[in-house]
């Protein structure tokens, strides 16, 4: 087990001395006035990763193209401020906040170029693992398939063992010793 007595609460964002109220996470522990620090593990988290980050990258291009539709805004309006400009400095603050926002516009379209690459790789990954665990139900069909065939084929033989040989009881009344092996021979 670690030992917390030398941590520092302050770097986790908890006061040195504990609350009134228990505001903290179940299980905090309090010792000596700190706090002994207790790590969220994100890898220990329900759910499908793959998923969670297709919704993250959903969340993350509705925002980015309200941003963007917001910095066209900007441009338009940075242009017309230049163009009616009286002064050559108001068309200069005019162009300036013109290029800024075309600047932004490219950067945001350039993270959604690679927003929809990652969405095109879960996409993928997530088709990946259907068909890995569609491989590992027709696995478990063929499995059951050929215990199937091997019972059906072992019954066979069985009946016609039978036939040949006819059962336990008729081979004892028919005169054959009992107790013998099925080679014939006495004994173990």
């Amino acid at each position: 087990m670690h030992d917390f007595d030398d941590v520092d609460p302050a770097l986790f964002g908890l006061p040195a001395t504990r609350p009134v109220y228990d505001g903290f996470a179940a299980g905090a522990r309090w010792c000596d006035g700190g706090a002994a620090a207790v790590l969220d593990l994100k890898s220990e988290a329900d759910g499908d990763p793959l998923a969670d980050m297709q919704a993250m990258l959903s969340q993350m291009t509705k925002e980015l193209r309200e941003r963007f539709q917001r910095f066209q805004s900007q441009k338009r309006s940075a242009e017309q401020m230049a163009d009616e400009a009286a002064d050559e400095a108001g068309r200069k603050l005019g162009q300036a906040d013109a290029k800024a926002a075309i600047e932004a516009v490219s950067l945001i379209v350039r993270t959604l170029e690679k927003i929809d690459s990652l969405q095109r790789t879960v996409m993928s990954e997530r088709r990946d693992a259907e068909e890995r665990q569609g491989e590992v139900a027709d696995i478990d069909a063929l499995i059951a398939e050929f215990d199937r065939r091997v019972e059906a084929k072992a019954r066979a033989y069985l009946e016609m063992w039978k036939a040949e040989h006819g059962t336990c009881a008729e081979r004892t009344e028919g005169g054959a010793v009992s107790g013998s092996g099925a080679d014939g021979k006495n004994g173990p």
